[in-house]
């Protein structure tokens, strides 16, 4: 990820009725951007303020075909002759070498060719069609401009509620369209990351319970992380986030799950005499459970959509779920008097299993949120005598 931006171009003085100014994410090294950012909000600068998506090769890697290639022309798509603008300016579509993809157009502020260098192309195998905003980041009407040209942001497209073995990654880029109408998704080109299933199945009894040892309340036992995935911090959270901005030399973000059994209640009863108990247990993800979750981790459970990014809108489920489902009951809230008699000389408690849900840059011990809740669907009681 970088936050350093150079300006290209912007529409002041044009006299088209909405505002834009494109910039130019900053390269590092070989990492490069996958197109121009287009920001409809304002002139002032960015640099500082928001972070967008670099891509290399992974140097330890020798494919026989490199994943990213710079593009080998531009075809110019629109320029601002006669728009009357402070600045010249024109719109360019990158010509990708044969089997890559060019996922963004750029911006100059002159009518000359851009450099081949600003950006990569991707391997058509890492790319996926996107999505297109409904409405356009801009366009130049109201301007004196000899001909049109309208800017649609490109998105991932929605993913099912099953997600995928494959996920797309927003790259801040744009498609210039010489009209004023949407263009087809199949110009919206977005990369895509393999991200294969590594699931480990929570298969632990609930522990027995000896006189000599007895549980207390609030410990687990069996802690087993049970899936993890790492992305880049915009994945989860907003482009401009404070706290992932001062980490930008570390721009990715682990989220691991893990489950234990738990005592959740742990009741001992010494005397001659039955006695009653009961206990209000609150199992799944409640409203303001799913907020704290949502604003510390960027990740959102529920029953009907089971995991997904909150910022990016990412399913999560082909990760983070044992088999292929479209409903979670795992995560379903509901709330449960246990009521049960304790007989004389005797233990009872009430083992539930518990989800904690960590947040943190990769192997390192900063953590960055975590949550935990119970989960809804296993809870068991045991016993012994004292």
């Amino acid at each position: 990820m970088t936050d350093s931006y150079k300006w290209s171009w912007d529409d002041r003085g044009s006299g088209a009725r909405r505002d834009i100014c494109v910039w130019t994410p900053v390269s590092r090294g070989s990492l490069r951007p996958l197109g121009h950012y287009a920001d409809p909000n304002r002139y002032s600068e960015i640099s500082g303020k928001r972070a967008s998506l670099l891509i290399g090769q992974n140097p330890n890697t020798n494919p026989s075909k490199p994943a990213v290639a710079q593009p080998v022309d531009y075809n110019q798509v629109w320029t601002d002759r006669g728009s009357g603008g402070k600045y010249n300016g024109a719109f360019w579509r990158p010509v990708p070498p044969n089997g890559y993809v060019a996922l963004g157009d750029v911006c100059k502020s002159s009518w000359d060719k851009p450099s081949t260098s600003d950006i990569w192309c991707v391997r058509k195998d890492l790319v996926a069609n996107g999505s297109f905003s409904a409405t356009s980041v801009w366009d130049d009407k109201g301007s004196g401009s000899k001909s049109d040209v309208s800017v649609w942001e490109i998105k991932p497209a929605p993913m099912g509620v099953q997600g995928s073995a494959y996920l797309p990654i927003q790259g801040d880029t744009f498609r210039a369209q010489g009209n004023y109408l949407p263009p087809d998704n199949e110009a919206a080109p977005v990369l895509q990351l393999p991200v294969g299933k590594d699931y480990h199945r929570f298969e632990a009894d609930a522990p027995l319970m000896e006189a000599n040892k007895l549980p207390e309340k609030g410990e687990r036992f069996y802690y087993q992380p049970q899936c993890s995935i790492t992305l880049p911090f915009h994945c989860f959270f907003n482009p401009n986030n404070h706290a992932s901005l001062e980490n930008n030399h570390n721009p990715f973000l682990t989220i691991t799950k893990s489950i234990a059994w738990y005592a959740e209640c742990v009741w001992v009863n010494r005397t001659d005499k039955t006695v009653c108990r009961e206990e209000k247990i609150r199992y799944g993800v409640n409203k303001e459970k799913r907020e704290e979750i949502k604003g510390n981790i960027g990740i959102e459970f529920s029953s009907t959509k089971g995991v997904v990014l909150s910022d990016s809108g990412l399913t999560l489920n082909h990760q983070f779920a044992d088999s292929s489902s479209t409903f979670f009951p795992e995560y379903s809230v509901r709330e449960s008097a246990e009521s049960f008699e304790v007989p004389p000389s005797t233990a009872s408690a009430l083992f539930t299993q518990r989800i904690w849900i960590k947040c943190s840059p990769p192997d390192s011990d900063v953590m960055v949120g975590e949550a935990e809740f119970l989960q809804s669907t296993n809870y068991h009681y045991r016993g012994c005598a004292l």
